[in-house]
């Protein structure tokens, strides 16, 4: 025999009062005597009555959930994002609809749809085709048609011709700190690893890189600055690239804290001293911590930008004026000093 599925109505007969009444209990909108609200709970509670949530907010047009598309949970630049976001967005009533494209346009495409289907209150993007150069115009258009519904706030990047929300970290700013910490350590032979050209990311970290170069009076030399990809095996293989050179840097600039690893990994295999070289991270992941030895790198302080970031999607979904000065937030990031710049 199948099990009776209890509806407000049945909650309301049994226990003599309105089904307005029972929505009031379950809403908490509108205050009920102790006496009425108590009936009606212990009736929910011996029919073991669970509310649609999802017909519920449908019909106050909201649904509290607040999608995020991001290309590779794995990196820890995402993940650590994600966590924070996630974090605020359960104090502020809210729930994240997490979707994992991995690295694939289609899948970034089927997730806009699917999160417009469910009615999201706004979509936040990271990576993916918001991190290119160059912007793919049926992906800037697809976008757009969705932004005609759901408002959109991009996290470290843009699409050209997309007037959407922006939050994103200072990546010139923490390129600055990074050399000017090396210089005032004595580094005047500093290389870079990682990274791939064309992604958004790169290209303004590799622009910082250079012009502190320049502002610090030292000379860029190309062949210390390898693009490689993010993860730990890229790192293996630019430092290794590296140490073919007969000149070598004495400090090491990593575009994420995966590639800082595998470039310890790669002196490791050829045992070469971690200490021939100052390196620096940039992330400021767990990775980090757990490196031997432990890693300087640069922290996006992802807990402001993920307040940011969801306050100002919220405020968007809310039809809140939003000044235009605050349509585009831009957080300052920090160096968080360890072991690998000791010497």
């Amino acid at each position: 025999m199948d099990k009776k599925t209890f509806t407000i109505y049945d909650i309301a007969k049994a226990t003599n009062v309105s089904p307005a009444t029972v929505s009031r209990v379950l809403n908490g909108n509108y205050p009920v005597s102790k006496k009425t609200k108590e009936k009606v709970l212990a009736k929910i509670q011996e029919y073991n009555f669970q509310p649609n949530s999802i017909a519920r907010s449908l019909s106050k047009k909201e649904t509290k959930m607040i999608g995020l598309i991001l290309p590779d949970i794995t990196n820890p630049f995402f993940s650590s994002f994600c966590m924070k976001l996630e974090k605020y967005a359960q104090k502020k009533g809210y729930t994240i609809f997490l979707c994992n494209s991995m690295n694939d346009s289609e899948m970034e495409s089927v997730y806009l749809k699917v999160l417009s289907e469910r009615q999201v209150e706004g979509i936040i993007m990271m990576g993916g085709r918001i991190n290119k150069s160059l912007t793919d115009a049926e992906d800037a258009a697809e976008v757009q048609e969705v932004m005609k519904k759901i408002p959109i706030l991009m996290v470290n990047g843009e699409m050209d011709g997309v007037d959407c929300y922006k939050v994103k970290s200072d990546e010139l700013l923490g390129m600055k700190m990074i050399v000017e910490h090396l210089v005032e350590m004595g580094h005047k032979k500093i290389g870079l690893l990682g990274g791939k050209q064309g992604i958004t990311s790169t290209d303004i970290k590799v622009e910082g890189f250079r012009q502190n170069l320049v502002d610090n009076g030292l000379v860029y030399h190309p062949e210390w600055h390898i693009y490689s990809g993010f993860s730990v095996g890229s790192g293996q293989k630019a430092m290794n690239m590296l140490l073919e050179n007969k000149e070598l840097p004495t400090a090491i600039i990593c575009m994420n804290d995966m590639i800082a690893s595998g470039a310890l990994v790669a002196c490791n295999q050829q045992q070469i001293n971690p200490k021939k070289f100052a390196f620096v991270g940039y992330d400021d992941s767990f990775v980090a911590d757990i490196l031997t030895p432990s890693l300087t790198s640069i922290n996006h302080d992802y807990e402001k930008l993920g307040r940011v970031a969801l306050d100002l999607i919220i405020n968007a979904k809310n039809e809140q004026e939003v000044p235009e000065v605050t349509k585009e937030v831009t957080i300052e990031p920090f160096l968080t000093k360890r072991n690998s710049t000791d010497w």
